[in-house]
């Protein structure tokens, strides 16, 4: 058996309502207070000042790949 390497991309594509004084501030809260990690979306925004929506299924996205110099050996 060889190795490959296959780059995989999950996208998780949803949106944050984020009260705030300008489009351009809601943005930059977004990009400063606003995540997401694999199970948990999370904001440091007050709970009474954002709402989120994501699907719990990214898209998912397989690259080309490439052979890896090392074999695979049985871990046991």
């Amino acid at each position: 058996m060889k190795r490959y390497n296959i780059p995989v991309i999950f996208e998780f594509t949803g949106a944050f309502s984020i009260e705030a004084p300008s489009l351009l501030a809601a943005k930059q809260y977004a990009l400063q207070h606003c995540g997401l990690t694999i199970g948990t979306v999370h904001s440091t925004l007050p709970p009474d000042q954002v709402e989120w929506s994501f699907s719990c299924h990214p898209t998912k996205k397989v690259g080309k790949g490439c052979r890896c110099e090392e074999p695979i050996t049985d871990h046991e």
